[in-house]
């Protein structure tokens, strides 16, 4: 049970960082607003696919609760990509 533990929280902290890497990939240029919300859709597939890595179990519940919250950390890292631009 703590092995699964700290391998989720691991796992979380690390994705919950998202906003930071656009964020400085915004500022190097990479990734700008409109390449994000044009590969919204790519990016939700690719959301649930790590959200059931890291999930222990197979049942919906729990997959949803680990990516509803990455989704929002993707949509706030558009708006961080986007105050980036405008500074």
């Amino acid at each position: 049970y703590i092995s699964t533990l700290l391998v989720l929280s691991l796992l979380m902290g690390i994705l919950f960082e998202i906003p930071i890497v656009a964020y400085f990939l915004a500022k190097l240029g990479i990734v700008d607003k409109l390449m994000m919300t044009q590969y919204r859709k790519h990016a939700f597939v690719v959301l649930c696919i790590l959200a059931a890595v890291i999930t222990p179990t197979a049942d919906i519940f729990t997959l949803l609760l680990v990516t509803v919250p990455l989704y929002c950390l993707y949509e706030v890292s558009i708006w961080v990509v986007a105050r980036t631009k405008q500074t």
